[in-house]
């Protein structure tokens, strides 16, 4: 641990007792920082060279007993003129002392304070721990405590630098911060700017690096900046060679059967991963005999505009992938796309359209019996699940797209639901559960070949295990729609 030496003057003949007297550019208003369990000294100058008659600290200005035991720490007089106390730094972010001296007098006339504050980050953010030579990464730090909000240039800020594994520091062509110090090579955290972005310099060798935030300290080993008795949290990170564009292997989902026709598909959202260099990307099917592909296989990179146009795409960027089904019954569709080269990754889904219906034959029109509308049976056949002449005991749950959210009306053109839990909707349970929906186009009131996505929830998915997601695919067409969980 480290230990701090902080040093200020009684004023004399003050009794409002000051909160704090300034005292460097750097720890402004005598605040001192420091780690839990570094040790604190705290030096008080006797008043144009008065001796010390009495000493009391008092953790407010109003306390009635101001005796230096009272606080837990231990004090030294030198030469009669300075007094040194000495304290070790608790887990409380703030503490505060008020010194007084009589300065002579029969009563406290002389007083000055003091204010500690133990600075702490809770963790380091790291937009991408492998990073090529000349390319940016985005820094955040996760709950400052004990921080003062920012004065000046340099007032109450935490430092950012970095370092090989054996402890050298990085200068010159090393990383640098677009929110900096005196130096670019040193960024700076205050606690209203949490983020910052590190850009590696074309200059610094691949290998391992880390990442350091620690506080301006007058004391301990090293530069008072980034001293390493000053660190408070590290990360580490790579530098790569500048030359792998070849990522992990994604998946953009199941295939898919029975699709509306002419129906927009939306593929699973995927995270490239495992590239130090902006990689190609580019959308795959069968061609269309005049330049482009059939089902306008379109990507977007980190929410983006959708295009089919050949891209980049860097390392820890989302991308979604969609394209649409065949207009005609029967019908099956490959599309998906390639990142990477060299050879790269590639991933697709096909669709088939829904079976031809027929024109219906000469029995022509609706049945003139009692028993006719939609009717849902289990995958055998055998058994019917949802019905007109069934009871309302077999649905366990149903809803619109706003039941939910108690926001969303309608489910708007890319939107979610997630409903549940619904009692016996679990891997474990020995029930069978079947979800479907119906849509309309909102404000028309019309049913059409409207794609809506039902997915099952998990532990792991992040929807929740007994729960499932309603989606509106689309990216123009907003949808009311009505979901139905039945049991059979």
């Amino acid at each position: 641990m480290a230990s701090y030496t902080q040093s200020s003057s009684l004023i004399l003949s003050n009794t409002s007792y000051p909160i704090s007297v300034p005292s460097t550019t750097f720890a402004p208003d005598t605040t001192m920082y420091c780690k839990l369990n570094d040790t604190v000294n705290f030096q008080v100058n006797a008043v144009q060279n008065a001796p010390f008659n009495q000493i009391g600290i008092a953790s407010s200005a109003t306390d009635s007993n101001p005796d230096p035991g009272n606080l837990g720490g231990s004090s030294t007089f030198s030469t009669g003129k300075t007094f040194t106390y000495t304290w070790t730094a608790s887990s409380d972010p703030f503490t505060r002392w008020f010194f007084f001296n009589t300065g002579g007098g029969a009563s406290f006339a002389d007083s000055v304070s003091c204010v500690i504050r133990k600075v702490s980050v809770a963790s380091l953010s790291i937009g991408s721990t492998t990073i090529a030579p000349g390319s940016s990464t985005t820094i955040t730090a996760n709950t400052i405590q004990g921080l003062e909000p920012p004065s000046g240039n340099n007032g109450h800020r935490l430092y950012l630098y970095v370092t090989d594994t054996s402890g050298n520091m990085l200068f010159g062509n090393g990383p640098t911060f677009s929110v900096s110090g005196n130096n670019t090579w040193l960024g700076k955290f205050t606690t209203t700017q949490t983020t910052n972005t590190m850009t590696v310099g074309s200059g610094v060798a691949a290998g391992d690096y880390i990442l350091h935030v620690g506080h301006y300290g007058l004391g301990g080993s090293g530069n008072a900046f980034y001293g390493p008795d000053h660190r408070i949290t590290s990360a580490n990170f790579t530098v790569g060679t500048g030359g792998d564009t070849d990522p992990e292997s994604f998946d953009l989902g199941s295939d898919r059967t029975s699709v509306s026709l002419n129906a927009q598909i939306q593929a699973d959202q995927i995270t490239v991963t495992g590239i130090d260099a902006a990689a190609q990307i580019s959308v795959t099917g069968t061609s269309d005999g005049s330049g482009g592909i059939l089902g306008s296989p379109r990507y977007s990179i980190a929410g983006g505009t959708y295009t089919s146009n050949d891209g980049t795409v860097d390392n820890n960027q989302t991308v979604d992938f969609r394209f649409d089904a065949p207009g005609s019954y029967d019908q099956s569709r490959t599309c998906g796309l390639s990142i990477g080269s060299g050879p790269g990754e590639t991933d697709s889904i096909q669709v088939t359209t829904l079976t031809d219906p027929g024109g219906g034959g000469s029995t022509g029109g609706a049945g003139t019996g009692t028993n006719y509308g939609l009717e849902v049976r289990n995958p055998n056949g055998t058994v019917t699940i949802f019905g007109p002449n069934l009871r309302s005991s077999h649905i366990v749950r149903t809803g619109t797209s706003s039941s939910n959210s108690g926001t969303i009306t309608p489910l708007n053109a890319g939107a979610f639901v997630d409903v549940g839990p619904v009692e016996g909707f679990a891997f474990n349970n020995a029930s069978t559960i079947t979800v479907f929906a119906l849509a309309t186009a909102a404000g028309t009131g019309s049913y059409g070949a409207y794609e809506i996505n039902i997915t099952r929830g998990s532990s792991s998915n992040g929807i929740g295990e007994g729960k499932f997601r309603v989606r509106n695919p689309s990216s123009s067409t907003n949808l009311n729609v009505t979901y139905f969980v039945v049991r059979y």
